[in-house]
C-alpha cells in the first residue's frame, strides 16, 4: 500500500496501519481505566497527581482516536475492521465518541480506492 498523507490537527503526516492504530487506542483505553481505578481510591496529593495524569492520558486517548478514525483504509477487510471497532466502543460504552469522530471515520471510508 502506498504511503498516503493523512491531515491530524493541520499538520500532514503519513498513514499508520490501521490495525496498529486501534492496537495503540486499546492500549491507551486500558491506561485509562487503570488509572481510573488508581484515582477513585487515591486521597490527598495522590488523588491530585493521579487527577492530572488522567487528563492527559484522555487528552492522548481522544488523539489516538481521531487518527484511528482518519486513517485512510486500502481494503474492504480495514474498511469492516474499523467500523467493527468503533460500533464496539459505543455499544460498550468504552468511550465517548463525537461527531467530529464519526465524520472522520465516515470520510475514511469514501476515499476507498476500488
Amino acid at each position: 500500500m502506498p504511503i498516503q498523507q493523512v491531515c491530524s490537527n493541520g499538520q500532514m503526516e503519513a498513514a499508520e496501519d490501521v490495525a496498529k492504530l486501534i492496537a495503540e487506542h486499546r492500549q491507551s483505553l486500558a491506561e485509562l481505566e487503570r488509572l481510573g481505578k488508581r484515582a477513585m481510591q487515591a486521597e490527598g496529593t495522590d488523588a491530585i497527581l493521579l487527577g492530572q495524569r488522567l487528563d492527559a492520558v484522555m487528552a492522548e486517548e481522544a488523539t489516538v482516536r481521531r487518527r484511528a478514525a482518519i486513517a485512510p483504509v486500502a481494503t474492504i477487510a480495514e474498511m469492516r475492521m474499523k467500523a467493527a471497532y468503533f460500533q464496539r466502543l459505543t455499544a460498550h460504552g468504552w468511550c465517548e465518541i463525537d461527531v467530529d469522530d464519526w465524520r472522520a471515520l465516515l470520510g475514511s471510508f469514501t476515499k476507498l480506492q476500488p
